[in-house]
């Protein structure tokens, strides 16, 4: 009998489990409920979330298309499609900011605002070219595109007359990226913005570091004939 006692006890704990787990259940039915309904958005939403950037990158990246053929396209006052480089510009960067806000965050956005910015800055438009460049250097980080920009944002100053931050700017992109493929033309016209700040030994040095590492370079022959034409003042 004590066997049999035994064995009847050994059956009724499943039991016992079992019922505590049901009225677990049913005193949390409304959470069970919720977390129910969160896992299927979860299988519904995240591939339906990873399509929806596959797409908005596909449309961003045909807009980025149209802009750059506008940048291409013949400008003729009689035949179009543009009558003048303003309308070919301005169309081209209201293609340009349509993608940086309608598909913000895709990679074809960043790549929009720098050709924005490039539009811009060809317009006159130096302030705000000189804030796309700015975001565009960032956001393009490690990549030519954000070399480009940076020397745009510097060009920016120089347009505005601002030779002391343009300065500023050329040294700080030297001493960051020395191997860039820029440095040449940044270095040449470090050169010439020291003479515009009346810095003649500084823009010897660079003119001369430029006509002899990149002699080949079109950078580096010009930096020879300012280099002659400088010390022939001198």
């Amino acid at each position: 009998m004590p066997v049999q006692w035994g064995s009847a006890q050994a059956m009724q704990q499943p039991k016992s489990q079992a019922q505590k787990g049901l009225d677990w259940a049913k005193t949390h039915q409304e959470a069970l409920a919720v977390i129910g309904i969160i896992c299927i958005l979860l299988l519904i939403g995240i591939p339906y979330y990873f399509h929806s950037q596959e797409q908005s990158e596909k449309d961003a990246q045909s807009a980025l298309g149209v802009g750059q053929y506008y940048l291409q396209a013949p400008v003729d006052p009689v035949r179009g499609p543009f009558k003048s480089e303003i309308d070919r510009l301005q169309e081209a960067l209201k293609t340009f900011q349509r993608i940086t806000t309608d598909y913000a965050g895709t990679p074809a956005a960043k790549v929009a605002r720098y050709y924005a910015a490039k539009c811009q800055f060809s317009s006159g438009q130096y302030a705000q070219a000189y804030v796309n460049f700015d975001e565009a250097s960032r956001q393009l980080k490690r990549t030519p595109l954000a070399d480009e920009a940076a020397l745009g944002k510097v060009l920016c100053l120089e347009a505005q007359g601002q030779w002391i931050q343009a300065i500023s700017g050329y040294e700080t992109f030297l001493s960051e990226n020395p191997d860039s493929f820029l440095a040449p033309e940044i270095r040449l016209n470090l050169a010439v913005a020291y003479l515009k700040s009346q810095n003649n030994a500084k823009a010897f040095e660079q003119l001369k570091w430029t006509a002899e590492k990149y002699p080949e370079t079109t950078w580096g022959k010009e930096a020879a004939w300012r280099l002659a034409r400088l010390q022939s003042k001198s």
